[in-house]
């Protein structure tokens, strides 16, 4: 959430899947975000222990104890994801302080780097694997704009997965054509894409089938929307999203894969965003 913007201050909120009893955790003036959950451990960059946007990736328990910073080295804003059970984690780096250039690296636990997986110049960002951990689903802007390529977790086979629709010229150079991606099961990868000058949350299948939208282009009050960073829930059965209403306020959306049941969970005039599934029984 921004808390405030003159400060540059996100914090990390949490609260039941049903919007109550949302608390902050972080409490600290500066950014923090979080990226990934893995049982009831939270992973988030903040520039607590650096200078303002500079980021160290961190771990800390849902409910804001037993902060631990993992790495000595500054890691990319960028989303990540685990695998062997929380012990591993894809990351992405800044090139010799170089912002042009971010490379995809492996590394542990404990923040040691394990394998590079990438090493060229272009932007390689928001990795995730797949489920069994052997490939990664990461946006690059190796094809000029930005795309989702797959590739094996060696950081061979190397292959496009998204396709930026020629005919569409409505999303900016900046802006997302292939957001960060969710590999969610075997079947199905999810990202955000502006598209027909809208952002929706999409899906498609790892052999580049089975394309689908799946937001609606309207709010649940019935008013445009753009949706965006989205999380699934345990088992695919809802999505986490923020999306704008027609103010333009951030809030926190779920709803269940066929674009049913949508319902609002947050109602303020802060910036909500990025929610991620987190299990504190786990």
């Amino acid at each position: 959430m921004l808390y405030d913007g003159y400060q540059d201050d996100y914090e990390i909120f949490v609260m039941n899947a049903d919007g109550t009893e949302q608390r902050n955790i972080s409490n600290h003036v500066g950014v923090d975000w979080v990226y990934y959950a893995h049982g009831d451990r939270l992973y988030f960059v903040s520039d607590r222990d650096s200078t303002n946007r500079k980021y160290f990736l961190y771990e800390m328990k849902w409910d804001g104890t037993e902060v631990r910073r993992i790495t000595d080295f500054l890691v990319h804003d960028s989303w990540i994801s685990a695998r062997k059970n929380g012990t591993e984690f894809v990351v992405s780096i800044n090139k010799n302080d170089d912002w042009d250039t971010r490379d995809l690296f492996i590394i542990n636990y404990k923040g040691e780097v394990l394998k590079q997986l990438t090493d060229d110049e272009f932007h390689n960002t928001d990795a995730h694997f797949s489920p069994d951990g052997s490939q990664i689903v990461f946006r690059s802007n190796r094809s000029d704009i930005d795309e989702l390529f797959i590739m094996n977790a060696d950081g061979t086979g190397l292959r496009q997965l998204t396709t930026y629709p020629e005919s569409d010229s409505t999303a900016m150079e900046w802006e997302y054509h292939a957001g960060p991606p969710e590999w969610v099961n075997e079947n199905t990868i999810s990202f955000i894409s502006k598209q027909n000058s809208n952002y929706s949350i999409f899906s498609i299948s790892p052999d580049g089938g089975n394309f689908s939208q799946l937001t609606p282009d309207t709010t649940a009050e019935g008013f445009p929307s753009n949706e965006g960073w989205h999380s699934w829930s345990h088992g695919d059965s809802l999505i986490a999203f923020n999306a704008t209403d027609w103010k333009g306020n951030f809030d926190i959306y779920v709803m269940r894969p066929d674009g049913s049941d949508i319902r609002k969970l947050t109602d303020d005039k802060k910036y909500e965003q990025a929610p991620v599934f987190v299990y504190p029984k786990e």
